[in-house]
């Protein structure tokens, strides 16, 4: 089973899909597949951050509730 990529590693590969299509780059072909990754790579991103924030929401929240005490 393959290492699932880290969060920088997905945000460079999203970049290099972005890149390709900026430049045309993408054999038409495969544009497809790389509009296909790309949404893919953006929902993943998204929802990491998204388990990021709550992770720090709790963490400010619990000192908090330890400064209350």
């Amino acid at each position: 089973m393959a290492k699932e990529k880290s969060y920088e590693e997905k945000v460079s590969e999203l970049d290099e899909i972005l890149e390709r299509i900026d430049q045309s780059s993408t054999p038409i072909d495969e544009l497809a597949k790389d509009v296909k990754r790309g949404t893919q790579l953006i929902k993943e991103l998204d929802k990491k951050l998204k388990s990021v924030e709550s992770e720090v929401k709790d963490a400010f929240k619990e000192l908090e509730d330890d400064k209350k005490e």
